[in-house]
């Protein structure tokens, strides 16, 4: 595990591992229900099963990437869950309110810079 890496390699896995499983924790156990409302106004079917399959996707890609286990794998599943999660969640776009849309834009850049950091990872 973490053989052929230098020590920046690893803190840098190790933190992006630790933004999926941190937000997943919080989510799981405290923000469910905020996130079923929001997936139902953006017209997302079986918003349930769906949140908890990107629960899943977050956990298990989050996993790999922290244990340097098939990393490659672990950083596609993040990167799949974190594209799904901008499209449900950031649709800027709709969003009247200039700084709630500021809000939505700036969190799309920063998903995109996380994917950035996965890309790296493969």
């Amino acid at each position: 595990m973490y053989a052929d890496k230098t020590a920046l390699h690893i803190a840098g896995q190790l933190l992006i591992a630790l933004l999926f499983l941190g937000t997943g924790v919080m989510n799981a156990l405290w923000k469910q229900q905020q996130h079923v409302d929001r997936m139902v106004d953006a017209g997302v079917p079986y918003p349930w099963f769906m949140l908890w399959c990107g629960f899943v996707l977050q956990f298990v890609g989050g996993a790999m990437v922290a244990l340097d286990w098939n990393v490659r794998l672990g950083a596609a599943i993040l990167i799949v869950f974190t594209m799904v999660a901008s499209i449900i969640f950031h649709r800027y776009w709709l969003v009247e309110d200039p700084l709630r849309r500021h809000f939505h834009v700036s969190n799309l850049y920063g998903n995109g810079a996380v994917i950035g950091g996965l890309l790296l990872l493969m």
